[in-house]
């Protein structure tokens, strides 16, 4: 222990009136799960300290609202059951002694809304690489992420909108990832906006942008991603100060922050975003993951619970995408394929697994949207110029019909 934080604790021991202090109120360190849903009924684990003693914890709540029930399972365990609610809700302890457990992020609790209208889609849809897109359209498969419609932080619907309207006019619903004004890196670089001049730029840029988007199309559920994977090219202390500088902007324009999501990866990403900036662990109301092709049993849509279990605010609120797997139908997978190419009855196989691991998320509400990678030229075909379906086209479109 450093000698100032022991000379801090010997002090503390040896203040008059120290030892006949009371035990301190009861304390939230982690929820199993976070989430539920609104009927509530299910089990929640809360793990945290001053359960048992001479002041013993006697109610939970949840958003204030009392717990079903619970159970002390141990001096550093409750079982409660969620009552009924919606949106988010902070779960507090109280003791014998009329004290309740301080709000902490750890113990924020979201409510899943019920799933309703589509939540497939194309990540490059026939604005970038793909023939015609009613086959997918008409089944519902309507999400369109695609370099087509990115954009540049700052740029208006004069210069960059003409494949914006040609993806909604085709029945999409955009997934607009906003860069920084600068962006044209490779993994590995430094380039997010780091400098307080560069995050200005690009807060201004982004508010700017969304606003004339969404004032022009407001019918359309449009959401926004900040920045494309920028594990890739900075750290999560980088990324977090963006984050703390553009939602309470985007939150004083009146931007929608549920349509606003916050990149998500495995590792100490969530993590070292909140321990940069704790007020984004209650300011982040959605979040995006890309799992790429999954490896291993664990991996793919499987990690989803997971990183969820990190989260503490968003965490209902799910978009995925870069889901799909490498196969020979176009140019023999080219450099963008992650893995080696599987042959295309393994890849299509492959792909509805994913699908299929998907449905119980979805059906909880919390994955809003799933978009499956699809650039057709380097290997990851769903569909060919013209409109013919590679076997995982097949599967999608097949899994689709299924969802119907």
């Amino acid at each position: 222990m450093p000698r100032l934080a022991l000379c801090c604790l010997l002090v503390l021991l040896l203040a008059p009136g120290a030892a006949q202090a009371g035990p301190a109120p009861p304390a939230i360190d982690h929820l199993t799960a976070n989430n539920g849903p609104q009927s509530g009924g299910n089990r929640v684990v809360i793990e945290g300290s001053g359960i048992r003693g001479e002041s013993p914890v006697t109610k939970v709540t949840f958003g204030g609202r009392p717990a079903l029930g619970f159970t002390v399972v141990s001096a550093t365990q409750i079982s409660a059951v969620a009552p009924a609610g919606r949106g988010e809700a902070e779960v507090r302890l109280t003791n014998s002694r009329g004290e309740s457990s301080p709000a902490a992020a750890a113990g924020r609790y979201a409510y899943d809304p019920p799933p309703e209208g589509p939540w497939l889609g194309l990540n490059g849809n026939s604005l970038q690489y793909l023939g015609p897109i009613d086959a997918f359209q008409e089944l519902g498969v309507v999400y369109d992420r695609s370099a087509g419609i990115d954009w540049r932080a700052g740029e208006t619907l004069a210069r960059a909108g003409r494949a914006l309207w040609t993806s909604i006019a085709a029945g999409m619903i955009p997934v607009i990832t906003i860069e920084n004004a600068i962006y044209g890196c490779v993994p590995g670089q430094s380039c997010l906006p780091a400098t307080p001049a560069a995050i200005t730029a690009y807060v201004q840029g982004f508010i700017s942008s969304a606003r004339e988007i969404l004032a022009r199309y407001p019918a359309v559920p449009i959401l926004f991603e900040v920045i494309n994977e920028p594990w890739f090219y900075g750290t999560a202390g980088q990324y977090a100060a963006l984050l703390a500088s553009l939602l309470p902007a985007a939150a004083r324009a009146h931007l929608p922050l549920d349509r606003i999501y916050a990149a998500a990866t495995a590792g100490c990403w969530i993590p070292g975003i909140y321990q940069t900036r704790p007020a984004l662990q209650s300011e982040i109301k959605g979040w995006y993951a890309h799992l790429y092709p999954a490896k291993g049993p664990a991996e793919g849509i499987a990690s989803l619970p997971a990183l969820q279990a990190e989260m503490t605010s968003g965490q209902s609120n799910l978009i995925v995408s870069e889901i799909g797997f490498c196969a020979p139908d176009v140019n023999h997978a080219g450099s963008l394929c992650p893995a080696p190419a599987l042959p295309s009855t393994k890849g299509a196989e492959a792909l509805r697994g994913q699908l299929d691991a998907a449905v119980p998320f979805h059906r909880a509400g919390w994955l809003r949207a799933l978009i499956v990678y699809s650039r057709n030229d380097r290997g990851w075909a769903m569909q060919l110029k013209g409109g013919r379906l590679t076997a995982e086209g097949e599967a999608l479109e097949a899994f689709a019909k299924s969802q119907r």
